[in-house]
């Protein structure tokens, strides 16, 4: 009876974990992006077949982060269940507990960044430069089949198109245009000028969402006609 007790202890410790991830993944918006991040980082470092030390290095970088993410969301459960009305100390405990966020994120960019850079193969500087130098009618069509399918959203969902809202995003649009425009421009000599603008980017894709005056999927389609038209201009132009 006792080993039946231990097996089922520890069957409902995996549940109750399991819970508590999806509870989190419900109710934090920001980790359902580092999970998303953290996808794509695992999946380059495996494309790009970097060496074991450093790979099972940037897996611990992406735990501590999504460790902290977790235990953030946490600590503001507890307070929003202890303290019903705003409470000065309160909000620091929030703060501090976000500011734990903020610094593993810092420190696995870092980490990431510098990992990624040694390991990146050095024909891909001139990704950009190759991509300008191409045809314009792959980017025109797949800038066009973009717009199509946004206009075919508006008209299913009902909302006219608008600066302050409604599909597209068209502060997605512009950031996204500014970091392709940038990247074909630096991407070869300073690439961490790319990463750099592409975080000014999400940051301003990520803001709309939050204020709740754009959809994920407009501030998506934004990015991805922003980039688009961007490509197909230098892709035009560059020679002259």
């Amino acid at each position: 009876m006792k080993k039946n007790t231990k097996k089922q202890d520890i069957v409902a410790s995996f549940n109750s974990a399991l819970e508590g991830l999806l509870c989190a993944l419900r109710r934090e918006r920001n980790l359902k992006i580092h999970i998303l991040f953290a996808v794509v980082i695992i999946f380059l470092g495996l494309f790009l077949k970097l060496p074991l030390p450093e790979f099972v290095l940037l897996l611990i970088v992406i735990a501590i982060v999504l460790i902290a993410e977790l235990m953030n969301t946490a600590i503001e459960i507890v307070i929003d269940v202890c303290v019903t009305e705003y409470h000065p100390i309160a909000k620091k405990a929030k703060d501090v507990s976000a500011s734990a966020v903020l610094i593993s994120t810092l420190l696995s960019v870092i980490a990431g960044y510098l990992i990624f850079t040694k390991n990146f193969p050095s024909g891909w500087r001139n990704i950009f430069i190759n991509i300008a130098k191409s045809s314009g009618h792959l980017s025109f069509l797949a800038l066009v089949l973009v717009m199509s399918l946004s206009l075919l959203m508006k008209l299913l969902i009902g909302r006219k198109f608008s600066i302050s809202g409604g599909m597209p995003s068209i502060h997605s649009v512009v950031s996204f245009s500014i970091w392709t425009a940038i990247s074909f421009l630096t991407f070869t000599e300073f690439p961490v000028i790319s990463l750099l603008v592409f975080i000014l980017a999400f940051w301003v894709a990520q803001s709309r969402v939050l204020r709740g005056i754009h959809k994920p999927f407009e501030v998506l389609i934004g990015g991805i006609i922003g980039i688009f038209l961007t490509t197909l201009l230098f892709q035009l132009f560059w020679r002259w």
